[in-house]
């Protein structure tokens, strides 16, 4: 039995004038791999799959109405070595560079900028992005 309150995505952060919250974990899987990954997920969470805009950016699946995240799908290209699939964790923030600074202070290393995305490395070594996600989505 599932309380209401579960239901209901927590709502977003407050940090010194911008919000925050978890948006997506990101599914990293070499080409060979890419096709059966997003296939079984497609199959094993049900949800709605929109494409994605190029060969990165394969598509999301997008979770009933409450849930906290979605999945975001992306093809690695030649120059990544990776023969297995990872993932990551994507923040969603209304100021991404804001976000960024505050996790440095935390303890992260900014790695570089992406294309609406800033790169991190927590503490012990994790890789994560801070993105321009609206953070009240999805």
């Amino acid at each position: 039995l599932v309380d209401r309150h579960e239901q209901i995505r927590p709502p977003a952060e407050r940090f010194a004038g911008h919000r925050s919250r978890l948006v997506q974990i990101c599914i990293d899987s070499p080409p060979n791999l890419h096709d059966q990954e997003v296939a079984f997920w497609r199959a094993a969470t049900a949800w709605r799959w929109g494409a994605g805009s190029g060969d990165e950016f394969a598509g999301k699946l997008y979770p009933p109405a409450g849930s906290s995240v979605q999945l975001l799908f992306q093809r690695l290209g030649s120059d990544d070595p990776a023969t297995a699939v990872r993932a990551h964790i994507d923040l969603g923030a209304d100021d991404i560079e804001a976000e960024a600074t505050r996790l440095v202070g935390l303890g992260a290393e900014r790695l570089g900028p992406g294309r609406g995305w800033i790169v991190l490395r927590d503490p012990v070594g994790m890789v994560f992005c801070v993105t321009s996600n609206s953070p009240d989505n999805p």
